[in-house]
């Protein structure tokens, strides 16, 4: 049986909206900043970002930032964008700056940016880089709960001028969310666990202290990660809570398949309920794990597949 390494876990990190390393310290609580409702915006470090007209040249340093953009209709507007900002297809059209953590400052400067919007991922170096440099950055790092999502979409349509669509985006997403929320009134809640990473390199999950969770409760289940923190659990306690169901992504260099069977036919899982009795799924991880427009898609599939499986 070939092993997994830790790189899923790691880019899953990174794409899942981590602050992997500080970019700088929040303001401090008594500074007093106002913004107006329009095209001004206060970032996750205390500065007033205030553009002079709707941006028309918009850099993106962050898969979610991109799908945003894309979902309140700036796909046009994007100049550039990281590797990982695969969705929608329409990305690829679109100059790439670099990978997440040390994008080509160069490239970004020059593509000309009205503003080059970051979130919870980042550097340093790359926001003191581009200060030097005159180019506007926000910065924005949200709670990590789906009311941390509603925040992040409000804020990208106030700073660039398309405020009313990302209300009514969210407004969408919140009635989604409902009506999930309403389907299993009086259904009980099954214990589920969200595989991020196995096997004899360790065992991740979204725990407690993540976006992920959040998804996996108001889909309708309950986390037995619930009480970790900094994605890391241990074995004995996924054998001891024995969930009934298991959701899965698909591994590193491997498809969903590969990665569920290799899952289920892992000694070090075999005791369990979900693999015993097949009560294992796999969503697609982008959509799970991006703190986004498509937050609220992934509520109602991951509710689907749970009650497909009869519980």
């Amino acid at each position: 049986m070939k092993q997994r390494n830790p790189f899923r876990i790691i880019i899953s990190l990174l794409l899942l909206t981590m602050l992997v390393i500080p970019l700088v310290a929040k303001g401090a609580p008594e500074q007093i900043v106002e913004a107006s409702d329009y095209l001004s915006v206060i970032d996750w470090r205390g500065e007033l970002i205030t553009l002079d007209k709707e941006p028309q040249r918009i850099v993106s340093l962050s898969p979610n930032v991109t799908e945003t953009l894309f979902a309140l209709g700036l796909g046009d507007k994007i100049v550039g964008r990281t590797d990982y900002c695969d969705y929608p297809s329409e990305v690829f059209d679109i100059v790439s700056v670099g990978d997440l953590m040390t994008p080509s400052i160069e490239k970004i400067i020059s593509l000309e940016p009205d503003v080059v919007i970051i979130s919870n991922i980042g550097q340093k170096e790359t926001v003191e880089a581009l200060d030097r440099a005159h180019i506007k950055i926000a910065y924005f790092d949200e709670d990590q709960d789906m009311e941390g999502t509603y925040s992040l979409i409000e804020k990208v349509g106030q700073l660039t001028g398309t405020k009313q669509v990302a209300e009514q985006l969210i407004s969408s997403m919140r009635d989604i969310v409902s009506e999930v929320q309403h389907s299993n009134v009086g259904k009980n809640r099954p214990t589920a666990y969200y595989v991020t990473g196995f096997g004899e390199w360790g065992d991740f999950t979204a725990t407690g202290d993540t976006y992920l969770h959040d998804i996996i409760t108001l889909a309708g289940a309950d986390n037995i990660a619930s009480s970790g923190s900094g994605w890391s659990f241990q074995l004995e306690s996924l054998i001891a809570s024995d969930p009934d169901v298991i959701i899965m992504a698909p591994m590193w260099g491997s498809s969903m398949d590969e990665s569920i069977e290799e899952f289920k036919n892992h000694s070090f899982y075999s005791s369990l309920s979900a693999v015993k009795n097949n009560t294992i799924f796999g969503l697609e991880e982008n959509i799970l794990e991006r703190q986004g427009p498509r937050s609220a898609q992934a509520v109602k599939e991951l509710s689907d597949a749970i009650t497909a499986l009869g519980m």
